[in-house]
C-alpha cells in the first residue's frame, strides 16, 4: 500500500498522525497506552464525512503493526468501491452536514 505510518515514538511522544491513501483517510491518536484509529472515505476531512470505523490498538510496536494491516484491509475496502461522481460526492457531503446539524443543539 502507498500510504505511511510514523514510528512508534511519533505516538509514544503524544503526537497524532492525519493522512490518506487513495480515496481513504485516516487519523490516529494517541490515548494512555491505546492508539485510536478511524477511518472514512474522501474527499473530504474527518468532520464532514462518516467514520466508517474507529478501532484501538495498543501503543507498541505489536499494535502499529495490527494498525497498519487494518489499514490495509480499509484501504482496499474503499478503494474497491465504484467511484462517484462530484455531484454525488458533494450530495453526500450535504446530506453527512445536514444530518449532523440535527444532532446538535442550538447553541
Amino acid at each position: 500500500m502507498d500510504y505511511f505510518l510514523p514510528v512508534l515514538s511519533h505516538f509514544q511522544n503524544g503526537n497524532f498522525w492525519t493522512a490518506s491513501s487513495g480515496r481513504m483517510r485516516y487519523q490516529v491518536v494517541p490515548d494512555g497506552e491505546t492508539l485510536c484509529a478511524q477511518v472514512w472515505e474522501g474527499p473530504w476531512n474527518r468532520d464532514d464525512s462518516p467514520i466508517e470505523e474507529e478501532r484501538r490498538f495498543p501503543l507498541a510496536e505489536e499494535g502499529v503493526e495490527r494498525l497498519r494491516a487494518w489499514l490495509e484491509e480499509w484501504q482496499q475496502t474503499i478503494d474497491a468501491r465504484p467511484p462517484r461522481s462530484l455531484v454525488e460526492t458533494l450530495q453526500a457531503r450535504d446530506a453527512f452536514r445536514a444530518a449532523r446539524e440535527l444532532d446538535t443543539p442550538p447553541q
